[in-house]
């Protein structure tokens, strides 16, 4: 199947399910044409097929690896899915992103490196900080509230539920921390959470809420 029939059979199924018990904002944050990194926090499974729904341009994933080794990685392939190692520096799968990038695509990255099972923010893998400063692009966050309630970890049919999904503002990471140091990577991964936290409700904020860890630069 085509991503873009998938995409559209995303739509069609949001207003199906969900109807107007979702909330979609910001929309027009996403540029048009150019390299953009889209960031995401993750809270349930079908986050990823609402982004590429909603996105209003043709996206790419970086997936966990274990998506592809059942029946449902031409599924994956077909949603421009693309597979990463988690916690490895899996040189395929980055250069993969910056290709990508480079072409002038979006790519679609959960800093979190997996769903949060509290709806909460985790901390950020480190990786997510090197993709981004590597890439140079600008980056959009998403903020996802709800999606833990429309299909849980083994449920099969999905449920109607209040789902909000928010897309901010474009923006850059600064080179320096506040204190005038140069920004590793974990602090990176912490700037572009910190980006996702600003959209959410202090209740789902968790490991980013005010006020800020120390050593995070000023969001």
């Amino acid at each position: 199947m085509s991503y873009s029939f998938l995409t559209r059979l995303a739509r069609l199924l949001t207003r199906i399910v969900l109807g107007s018990k979702f909330q979609l904002r910001g929309t027009s944050n996403v540029p048009a044409s150019g390299p953009v990194l889209i960031v995401s926090n993750h809270v349930g499974a079908v986050d990823p097929a609402l982004i590429g729904a909603w996105v209003p341009r043709p996206v790419w994933f970086m997936a966990k690896a274990e998506l592809f080794k059942g029946s449902w990685a031409w599924l994956m392939r077909g949603y421009h899915a693309f597979p990463v190692m988690r916690h490895s520096p899996d040189r395929t799968a980055l250069r993969r992103a910056f290709e990508l990038l480079k072409q002038g695509s979006a790519v679609v990255l959960f800093p979190e490196g997996h769903r949060s099972e509290t709806a909460r923010l985790l901390r950020a893998e480190p990786g997510a900080g090197f993709v981004a400063r590597r890439s140079g692009a600008p980056l959009v966050p998403i903020a996802i509230t709800g999606t833990q309630h429309v299909l849980g970890r083994h449920a099969i049919v999905p449920r109607r539920a209040e789902v909000e999904m928010t897309f901010g503002e474009p923006f850059q990471l600064p080179d320096r921390n506040r204190d005038g140091s140069q920004m590793d990577h974990q602090q990176s991964a912490d700037y572009l959470m910190a980006k996702i936290a600003q959209l959410l409700p202090l209740e789902n904020q968790g490991e980013y809420a005010s006020p800020p860890m120390s050593k995070r630069a000023e969001a």
